[in-house]
């Protein structure tokens, strides 16, 4: 279980790797607003609507909530979902794509600490070193061995660095949620709520600024490829395993492990924007790759501890519980009998 968890880990932060590319496209053409409540609508639709073609109830678990319950969804869905990808693309749009993933380092390094403070999460020596050689990785890969990092501008560097803390913090409601609902309906909930939160932000800026205000001019590859496939494999697919993978694994190990989006997102940058790697982008990655294992290895797995306890509980309670064996064979008590021997 714990190895499909990591697994899951590894399958989604490839996903988001490949989303950092695409949303370097969109940027360009369409306004951030619009890009965000796109994603975040669509996508909760179509989730939603695999959740109705499995014949999965949608929001039946929502009955059974408790206020702690309902601040953790808005918390996820709100500032951890919509506003987070919403600062986000403003933010690449205002800065270099070699700063912005620079930046977006901090939301493993912001899971961390949320993960240890709020969840009570321990973390190991080696579990320690090895989110280290994953962020020391992932900022190699960023790097490129013959940039420097300098500041772009001001307002686009915020942006980007309060949308990773606040992707960093989804993993801690995120959490606490995936024992209260499943991932699928979670899911869908999870990105038409956070597109809900948008609609105040998009009529806000259409009434001030108008329509000019907003930037659209997508062309046609980008309508009928790009932002479908940001949709599917990010908000859908990404999303989903994401969310599944919290349900096996710690959440700091979740966080530790999207320190690997920066590689992925330099491979698809190599298959789709032809973009070159160094040695030290190579390096980079070999360092994540190792990181990555030792997380992946030196991580406690409770479950088979537990599993014998309860074992034992149980073998106690049954032994506790099984009737003593009664001997049927009950000797005679001794004659007292005048004249017989004693």
């Amino acid at each position: 279980m714990h190895l499909r968890g990591i697994s899951y880990a590894f399958i989604a932060s490839l996903l988001f790797g490949l989303g950092a590319v695409l949303v370097q496209l969109l940027g360009k053409q369409i306004d951030a607003t619009v890009v965000a409540f796109l994603n975040l609508s669509i996508g909760g639709l179509f989730v939603s609507l695999i959740v109705l073609l499995t014949g999965a109830p949608l929001f039946k678990a929502l009955r059974s909530f408790e206020r702690r319950d309902w601040l953790d969804l808005f918390l996820l869905a709100c500032p951890g979902t919509s506003l987070s990808l919403l600062v986000i693309v403003a933010g690449f749009a205002r800065t270099s794509a070699l700063v912005g993933g620079f930046l977006l380092q901090f939301n493993g390094i912001a899971g961390l600490f949320f993960a240890f403070i709020l969840l009570r999460e321990h973390i190991g020596l080696k579990q320690g070193t090895g989110t280290l050689l994953l962020l020391a990785g992932g900022v190699l890969v960023v790097l490129k061995g013959t940039q420097a990092i300098t500041p772009g501008s001001g307002v686009g560097d915020v942006f980007v660095l309060l949308g990773s803390i606040g992707i960093g913090f989804s993993f801690i409601p995120a959490k606490r949620l995936s024992t209260r609902i499943d991932s699928l309906p979670l899911v869908a909930i999870r990105l038409l709520l956070g597109a809900a939160t948008l609609l105040p932000i998009l009529a806000f800026q259409l009434i001030i600024g108008g329509a000019h205000s907003i930037q659209w001019q997508p062309s046609l590859p980008t309508l009928l490829i790009v932002l479908p496939l940001y949709i599917v494999t990010n908000f859908c697919l990404g999303y989903i395993i994401q969310q599944e993978g919290l349900r096996l694994i710690h959440a700091w190990e979740m966080s530790a492990i999207t320190q690997t989006v920066p590689l992925f997102a330099t491979i698809f940058a190599l298959l789709i924007l032809h973009d070159s790697m160094t040695t030290i982008q190579a390096l980079g990655g070999l360092i994540a790759i190792v990181g990555g294992v030792i997380v992946s290895i030196s991580s406690e797995t409770p479950a088979p501890a537990t599993l014998l306890t309860n074992q034992s509980v149980q073998f106690g309670t049954r032994a506790a519980q099984a009737p003593l064996p009664i001997s049927t064979s009950v000797p005679a008590p001794p004659s007292n009998e005048p004249g017989e021997p004693v």
